[in-house]
Order: structure tokens, then sequence, then C-alpha cells
């Protein structure tokens, strides 16, 4: 993705790329002095695109950019469709999660997103790929390096939001003709 060629074949991507960084520096700024950790729908979905600590945003780039041949693969508006499921996926388990149990921490940033992205590219390329793996191993040891409070639920719940898309996928591609994954 070095030229605006390769750029434009990604905005989707890109324009989820230039948010998370553009929010990460109101952050930084304390221009937005709170992190978004309320129990109620909105507050859930905003903290899918805050990062708190340099660290957490590069390790989410670099796996959004891994994972941004899928947008090239599957198009702009199929790979929106995926991004919208998975935030929705997570942010109904997220809310149906609080209610059970309340005590539960507040999740951030955008890498269960992207455990969703790297799960259905699996199921759908019936197949391992490194680029996916390095990025999936980024996504989880770089984090919990930095700080064990890393939520390792929200990635788990992330992957299992990418294998449900995956295998709806599988059911609706020939009625919807979506095509097959990347």
């Amino acid at each position: 993705m070095d030229s605006p060629t390769q750029i434009k074949e990604v905005p989707v991507s890109v324009f989820i790329a230039v948010s998370i960084v553009v929010i990460f520096s109101l952050y930084a700024s304390t221009a937005i002095k709170t992190i978004p950790c309320g129990k109620d729908v909105m507050s859930m979905f905003y903290s899918h695109f805050v990062h708190i600590d340099l660290y957490h945003l590069l390790s989410n780039l670099f796996a959004l950019y891994a994972l941004s041949r899928v947008e090239i693969a599957i198009g702009g508006k199929q790979f929106t469709a995926l991004i919208v499921f998975l935030l929705l996926f997570l942010v109904v388990v997220e809310s149906i999660g609080h209610k059970i149990f309340p005590g539960l921490p507040c999740s951030i940033g955008f890498s269960g997103v992207l455990f969703g992205i790297a799960a259905w590219e699996m199921i759908t390329n019936k197949g391992f790929d490194w680029l996916v793996i390095l990025s999936l191993i980024v996504m989880i040891a770089g984090p919990t390096i930095k700080n064990p409070k890393v939520s390792l639920l929200g990635h788990s719940v992330g992957a299992m939001a990418g294998v449900v898309a995956a295998l709806l996928w599988s059911k609706l591609a020939p009625v919807l003709k979506l095509g097959n994954g990347p």
C-alpha cells in the first residue's frame, strides 16, 4: 500500500486507520478526557476506536495493514459489511456480557474486529497465511507485553464473530452473489 493506486484499493482500511490515529491523537492531547467505558451500547461501540498507548495503536495499525488485503479481495462494500457485522456482533455480545457479569472490565481498541477479519479470512480461505498468523501474534503478544490488562475476552469474541461471519457468508454468498471470499 505504498503508492496512491494501492491506497485507492483499500479506502475502508485507510479510513479506519486515519480515524483511529485521529482519535488516539485527540486522547493523547487530552482533547478527549475520558475513555468511553460505559455499559451503554454507544460507549461499547465507541470504545472499539480508542487506543490509549502508542504500542497498542501501532500493533492494531500493523494488523489492519496486514488484513487490508481482504478489502482488496472482496471489495470495499463487502468489506464494510463485514466490519459492520463484526462491530455489531461485538457490541451485542459485550452488552449481554455486561448484563450477566456487571463487573466485566471495559474493552478498548480495534483488535476484536481485527481478530474477526483474520478468523473470517482463515475460514473462507480454508488455509493459513503466515502474514495473518504474524498479525494475530502481534495483536495478542504485543499489547500483552506492554499491558497485562489486554482484553483477551474481546479478542476471542472478535475471532468468534469472524467465524460466525464466515459461516453466514458461505450460506449467503451464493444467494446474494457475494463471491466465496478472498
